[in-house]
């Protein structure tokens, strides 16, 4: 599949000209910016509340409960087709804290200083709970992985974040960006959620999809399943679409066998279909679902 890939890119002038077209795209919007916007909105950039099972007490006060502070984790992000660092170097990003105590040195970072008097310590801490993993199928970056997003392997602690930006226009094929799409579902855990963005004329001049085609193609309906994401927010600037999605918090392994047994895939996505007819529709941008995959059967799960 990475061979397929390269073809592509060759064909469109070289990784060179590849990196250029990419870069050229991301001068109309800052994805890191975005998504930084967007978890900071929801409170994810403190990290995700690690939900714990308490034995309710009855003689605890009902304020003293609404008040304690849940333990949080890092948020897991993964960027697909990374191009920059900007996500990684948010990530890596600090600030220096004081702290009053003394008295225990030894457990504290490397990084850290007292001021004149000797009585603070300065520590440097993440300014955010984030953890980065960047990919690309050919990395321009020490801190980006050389790893083709359509056989990375499923892991068994799945990402809370999936970042992808303007790739799934330059897979090769309709049926392996159906692929990708499935598998940015797979990869999220319950509750994840997926950054989507792709150029606007891959939606708005094809001859195979529209915009709510593509909208329906992500999500489900009564109709049949699409890949099975709820759709959060969608924003638009002069050339970009962008999606934030969801995969649903209830769709654990057990929900999407019963997901599986209610209904089939709509089969208008499975096959490569004529929508829009006439010369405006010029763009060759398309997407094929297959059941196997959009079930994840060829996973295991």
């Amino acid at each position: 599949m990475a061979e397929e890939y390269l073809e592509k890119i060759n064909e469109m002038g070289g990784r060179k000209e590849y990196q250029r077209a990419s870069e050229v795209s991301t001068s109309f919007h800052s994805t890191s910016k975005w998504v930084l916007g967007v978890l900071g909105r929801i409170g994810w950039l403190d990290g995700v509340v690690i939900k714990e099972k308490e034995e309710e007490n009855p003689q605890k006060e009902e304020g003293e409960k609404k008040k304690k502070k849940l333990p949080r984790r890092n948020v897991n992000l993964l960027e697909v087709g990374a191009i920059n660092t900007q996500l990684l170097d948010a990530a890596a990003r600090t600030k220096k804290v004081k702290t009053q105590d003394t008295t225990d040195t030894a457990s504290l970072p490397t990084a850290q200083t007292e001021n004149e008097d000797g009585d603070s310590i300065y520590k440097d801490i993440p300014v955010h709970k984030l953890t980065v993993r960047a990919i690309d199928l050919r990395s321009s970056h020490p801190g980006i992985e050389t790893q083709d997003f359509l056989t990375l392997p499923l892991q068994s602690t799945r990402y809370d974040v999936i970042v992808c930006s303007m790739v799934i226009n330059c897979v090769p094929t309709p049926e392996s960006r159906g692929k990708m799409l499935c598998l940015l579902y797979h990869q999220l855990r319950p509750g994840g959620l997926c950054f989507l963005t792709l150029p606007k004329l891959c939606l708005s001049q094809s001859p195979h999809i529209s915009k709510e085609m593509f909208q329906e193609m992500l999500s489900s309906s009564k109709e049949g399943n699409g890949v099975g994401f709820e759709i959060v927010e969608t924003k638009e600037s002069p050339k970009v679409a962008f999606f934030v999605l969801s995969r649903p918090l209830n769709n654990d392994d057990n929900e999407e066998k019963q997901r599986k047994e209610r209904n089939k895939v709509n089969p208008k996505f499975t096959r490569l279909i004529t929508i829009n007819r006439g010369k405006k529709y010029r763009n060759k941008f398309a997407i094929v679902l297959k059941e196997s995959e959009v079930f994840g059967d060829f996973l295991n799960l």
